[in-house]
């Protein structure tokens, strides 16, 4: 199996619980990418105006797969595992390239505007997108789970259950999860590893 990661808006191929989930799957002798988006840190953004342009787009994270996963396409058993924004790009991806995979894992997932912090929505604007062809999407993520908390800062419960239900994921509530980021206590994820490797069986 091919495990590829993706990390969130502020986040990056090193941050929170990435290199837990490489180490552990790569143990035992699976294949993981995590690609590096491109991105400006939030310490970056806030130094700024609110007109500051942030690196992090629909477009430049388009971009940059097209040179660094164009590999993927229908050669592997693939695992997508995004947190956060992620999610939501993956699901573009998909619909662009119409990969067929194995299976998902949505950690934290939105589909909307998510209504809090000024700056969360301010980078996510290019990646909201509630009328994707749901039913192409299924077909392409036959199986798929969505993990959320039940007190998260950032994406409330029901933006993720709305994500779960467009998707038919099965739902995964973990209580006291937050965001799932470092500044939540998530460097390791050892209930996602779990799940991961239950796609091998």
């Amino acid at each position: 199996m091919k495990f590829v990661l993706f990390h969130g808006i502020f986040g990056g191929a090193v941050d929170n619980w990435f290199p837990f989930i490489r180490k552990g799957l790569e143990d035992i002798g699976e294949t993981v990418i995590i690609p590096s988006f491109p991105y400006t840190t939030q310490e970056e953004l806030l130094k700024n105006d609110p007109d500051f342009k942030v690196k992090q787009s629909l477009e430049s994270w388009m971009a940059y797969s097209e040179k660094k996963l164009k590999d993927l396409r229908n050669k592997d058993k693939i695992c997508f595992v995004g947190h956060s924004v992620g999610c939501l790009f993956i699901l573009h991806l998909l619909s662009k390239w119409n990969l067929m995979l194995d299976s998902a894992f949505f950690v934290a997932p939105f589909l909307r505007q998510l209504g809090g912090k000024w700056y969360l929505d301010y980078v996510n604007k290019t990646f909201y997108k509630n009328d994707f062809d749901f039913r192409k999407l299924k077909t392409l993520i036959p199986t798929s789970y969505v993990l959320y908390s039940d007190d998260d800062p950032s994406v409330a419960t029901k933006l993720s259950q709305e994500f779960a239900s467009k998707l038919d994921s099965q739902e995964i509530l973990v209580r006291g999860g937050k965001h799932f980021s470092t500044e939540s206590g998530f460097t390791e994820f050892p209930l996602l590893l779990e799940f991961c490797k239950t796609r091998l069986k």
